[in-house]
């Protein structure tokens, strides 16, 4: 199941892009029930969400306030804004440019990247929906497209489109600075 490896899963759910064509509302696989919603949905948020600098966890000077900033941020949000990265807002906005570009194509050339093995079992690249382990699970609304993309060694280039063209291109470059900052993240 990890690492790309195909697994078996309960079923294969059709693309959300499928659905939308049909459907007036997403259908109730689709909804989590009343009951079952955070109380803080749908109020005001209690905080801004953090913003950490990555360069500043790996530096000498100040890096224990942005360590404890990142670990609050993941307990309460389980997120966080990211700057201090390495990219240059030129690249993550080409990067946007040609994802954009790849959902725009028709569903036909998206699925030529298809997470799903012979469409039955679901490995954890490609394109396509959630993997689904229980008949009562609730599916996310969206299309996902995962690529593995360091070590560059495990990039499975037959599920890298070659539409747009500048896609696989585009994201080669920002891989081993990710991997240098997930580390320092994760240490």
């Amino acid at each position: 199941m990890a690492d790309g490896q195909p697994s078996k899963s309960v079923e294969i759910p059709p693309i959300v892009q499928e659905l939308v064509t049909d459907v007036q509302e997403p259908p109730s696989r689709y909804v989590v029930p009343e009951q079952d919603r955070p109380d803080v949905a749908g109020s005001e948020m209690p905080e801004p969400i953090a913003i950490v600098d990555l360069s500043r966890l790996s530096s000498t000077d100040n890096s224990d306030d942005e360590n404890v900033k990142l670990r609050s941020a993941l307990e309460n949000w389980g997120l966080f804004l990211a700057v201090g990265h390495g990219m240059e807002p030129s690249f993550l906005g080409e990067v946007m440019k040609v994802t954009r570009e790849f959902y725009k194509l028709p569903l036909e050339e998206k699925q030529k990247y298809s997470n799903f093995v012979d469409g039955k079992e679901f490995r954890m690249e490609g394109y396509g929906s959630d993997m689904v382990i229980s008949e009562k699970q609730i599916l996310d609304w969206c299309d996902r497209f995962n690529l593995v993309v360091e070590p560059e060694s495990r990039r499975n280039y037959t599920l890298w489109p070659t539409q747009p063209p500048s896609f696989r291109y585009s994201r080669l470059l920002p891989g081993s600075i990710c991997i240098r900052k997930r580390s320092s993240v994760n240490e």
